[in-house]
């Protein structure tokens, strides 16, 4: 149950996200109807900026408990609006069993929960899912209303530009709790499949030019690359860049590290400019040392899985010994990520 400070803060936070929604945006919303649904019941949409949390805080009916990020500070005014707004803070890079059983007992209470299936904002295709709402819907009998939030990836930058983004907001039918087979060792991946098949009826909501943002998300590929100037110096020919070059090249991806955790990284930041080597070796080592312990354990590994995260743990520890003969030859040093998509007809052609 929510305490009525919360109840207050909420009832502030509709008004000014309303407020905001209206002369800042244009704002289409269909399906309303869907909302009013008893519970136990799970809100879950799409998730590509942190305005996605606004719409849910506006929308969704007030007893609602919603889900947030609790791996890594956020940054002023989302850190208070966490702290005092009611929500269950998961922890993403492990398996937050707290968090999960804070969830699944509002649920089995007849409650309602607001949750972003795909984990986070960072960019990825729409079959980039995690299994804990379809998890959530199968162990509560939870139905789950789909909603498809269109055109706010990067919308904040328009807004405060003035240039009134169109917003696009449609809820559909609610769906029925998840169903999974008796047999155990299938049962994870029913839950998965079952995810998949949740952001799918989201993606058939979306509108174009949102649908063509998550298709090209599954169209790009990364290339990194470390140059020297004079190019008197090399890396070793079988460390790869590659995974290390989609980090740095995804805003919402590595924005975190740099703007919330304000970590010395802005060498990797600033795309190809050449710096001392030094710099380059804070930069690589501050990122290395996230990775291994405190609020951004687990980060790239729950974002791009074990093996990209292996390949830049490998690729920072590499950068960073080569920074030592860099700074005897006097060299500066730049890394460049290099990003291209392929053609869709390529996509078809391996399928």
């Amino acid at each position: 149950m929510l305490d009525r400070r919360t109840h207050a803060v909420r009832r502030v936070m509709r008004a000014a996200g309303w407020l905001l929604l209206r002369l800042l945006a244009r704002p289409t919303i269909a399906g309303r109807e869907h909302l009013d649904v008893s519970g136990p019941a799970i809100y879950a949409a799409n998730h590509a900026s942190t305005f996605d949390a606004l719409l849910l805080f506006v929308l969704l009916p007030r007893d609602t408990i919603f889900v947030g990020p609790g791996d890594f500070p956020l940054l002023w005014p989302a850190n208070w609006l966490v702290r005092h707004a009611g929500l269950i803070l998961m922890k993403r890079g492990a398996v937050d069993r707290e968090g999960l059983k804070r969830m699944l007992a509002h649920l089995q209470d007849g409650g309602r929960l607001g949750i972003f299936p795909e984990g986070g904002t960072w960019e990825k295709p729409i079959d980039d899912v995690k299994s804990g709402a379809a998890y959530l819907s199968q162990a509560a009998g939870a139905r789950i209303v789909p909603m498809a939030f269109g055109g706010t990836y990067q919308v904040w930058r328009r807004m405060f530009l003035l240039r009134l983004p169109r917003v696009t907001v449609t809820i559909g039918p609610p769906l029925p709790p998840v169903a999974v087979s008796g047999d155990r060792q299938r049962r994870q991946a029913d839950l998965e499949a079952a995810s998949v098949r949740l952001m799918r009826q989201i993606y058939t909501m979306l509108p174009p030019a949102t649908q063509a943002h998550y298709d090209r998300q599954a169209r790009l590929e990364f290339r990194g690359e470390m140059l020297f100037r004079p190019n008197s110096l090399t890396l070793p020919a079988d460390i790869s860049l590659d995974a290390l070059a989609e980090l740095v090249a995804k805003p919402n991806l590595f924005s975190p590290l740099h703007r919330n955790a304000r970590l010395p990284v802005r060498p990797f930041v600033r795309h190809g400019r050449f710096v001392r080597p030094r710099a380059m070796q804070r930069a690589a080592d501050a990122l290395a040392a996230a990775f291994d312990g405190g609020d951004f354990a687990g980060y790239v590994e729950y974002r791009l899985g074990e093996a990209k995260a292996a390949e830049i743990r490998a690729a920072l520890a590499v950068i960073s010994a080569a920074m030592d003969d860099a700074e005897v030859a006097r060299t500066r040093v730049a890394f460049r990520p290099q990003v291209w998509e392929r053609a869709p007809h390529q996509d078809a052609a391996s399928q």
